[in-house]
C-alpha cells in the first residue's frame, strides 16, 4: 500500500479542475482524486480531506490524504504528490495514535440511519410516551411538544441524562428546559456513538476506552444529483488505540472503516505513541 500527501499543482488548469469538482458536491473530489489512478476500473483507494493551515500549501487549500493500493500516477500533472509504502509492521499489546473521519450507521427495517440521529429520534419518542404525547411528525415536531409540556419531573430526569456524560459541569448553573432538552440529546447521541464505536473497534481489532476517544465535527452532507433527501453524515474520531488483532487491522486499515468512503470517510491515519 501507499499512503499520499497530495496537493494541487500551481497551474490554472488544476485550479479548474478544482473548481469543477467543487460544484459537483462531495462526490468531487473523489472524482478528482480518481484521476491520479486512471489504470482502475473501480475505486482502490481512501481518501481524506483536509483544509491547509498555511504551512503546506496556502491557507484554506485543500490538502489530501491517500491510502491506496497502487502507487498514484500524476501524468496529467493536475497535484503535486508526496507517497511513500505504507506497510505497518504492528504487534499485539502497541498503543498508537488515530485520525479518523467517520460515517457512523446503524441499519433498521432494511435501511442505513445516522447512528447519533437514530439514538436522539428514539429517544425523544420514548420521552413523548412518557409525558402521553403524540409521537407523530419530525423530531422538531417532538422537540416542540416536549418542551410544552414538560413538568419539573421530566426536567429533572432530563438532567439525571446529563449528568452521565461529558456535559455534567452544565449543570452548575440552572438550565432552563430548552437547555437541559439539547444536553440530554446531545449525551444521547453521543453514548450511542462510543456503543457504536466500541463495537466497530473490536470487529477492526483494536481496543479502545470511552475516554481515550474525542468525537467532533459533526456534518451533515447533502449529496447532489441523488434527489433532495440524498445525504450523509460524517464526525472525526481521534484518540489512541491498541492493537489487539494486528492482521485483523491492517487489513481494516486497506479496506478503511465504515460506510461512504467515496465521500471522504474511512481513512484511519496512525502514528507510535
Amino acid at each position: 500500500m501507499y499512503l499520499s500527501r497530495v496537493t494541487l499543482a500551481d497551474a490554472p488548469s488544476a485550479r479548474a479542475e478544482l473548481i469543477k469538482s467543487m460544484h459537483k458536491g462531495v462526490y468531487g473530489y473523489h472524482q478528482l482524486l480518481w484521476r491520479l489512478f486512471t489504470q482502475q476500473s473501480e475505486r482502490s483507494f481512501l481518501f481524506r480531506h483536509e483544509q491547509s493551515d498555511g504551512r503546506l500549501v496556502p491557507q484554506g487549500e485543500p490538502v489530501f490524504y491517500v491510502l491506496s493500493r497502487e502507487q498514484p500516477d500524476n501524468a496529467e500533472q493536475l497535484f503535486q504528490v508526496e507517497s511513500r509504502p505504507f506497510l505497518p509492521q504492528l504487534k499485539s499489546g502497541e498503543q498508537l495514535g488515530f485520525q479518523l473521519r467517520v460515517n457512523p450507521t446503524v441499519c433498521r427495517n432494511g435501511k442505513r440511519h445516522d447512528v447519533l440521529m437514530d439514538a436522539q429520534q428514539k429517544w425523544l419518542y420514548q420521552e413523548a410516551q412518557l409525558l402521553e404525547l403524540s409521537t407523530e411528525g419530525t423530531k422538531k415536531n417532538l422537540k416542540h411538544r416536549l418542551l410544552d409540556m414538560a413538568t419539573d419531573e421530566d426536567i429533572h430526569r432530563w438532567n439525571t441524562v446529563i449528568e452521565n456524560g461529558r456535559y455534567c459541569g452544565e449543570l452548575e448553573a440552572r438550565l432552563g428546559r430548552s437547555s437541559a432538552l439539547e444536553l440530554a440529546l446531545k449525551t444521547i447521541s453521543e453514548r450511542a456513538l462510543l456503543t457504536w464505536w466500541q463495537q466497530r473497534s473490536q470487529q477492526i481489532g483494536i481496543q479502545c476506552s470511552d475516554d481515550a476517544m474525542q468525537a467532533d465535527g459533526y456534518l451533515q452532507h447533502h449529496i447532489k444529483g441523488k434527489g433532495t433527501g440524498a445525504m450523509f453524515s460524517s464526525i472525526n474520531l481521534s484518540g489512541s488505540l491498541t492493537v489487539d488483532k494486528p492482521e485483523t487491522f491492517i487489513e481494516s486499515l486497506a479496506r478503511g472503516v465504515g460506510r461512504s468512503k467515496a465521500f471522504g470517510c474511512g481513512l484511519m491515519l496512525i502514528r507510535r505513541i
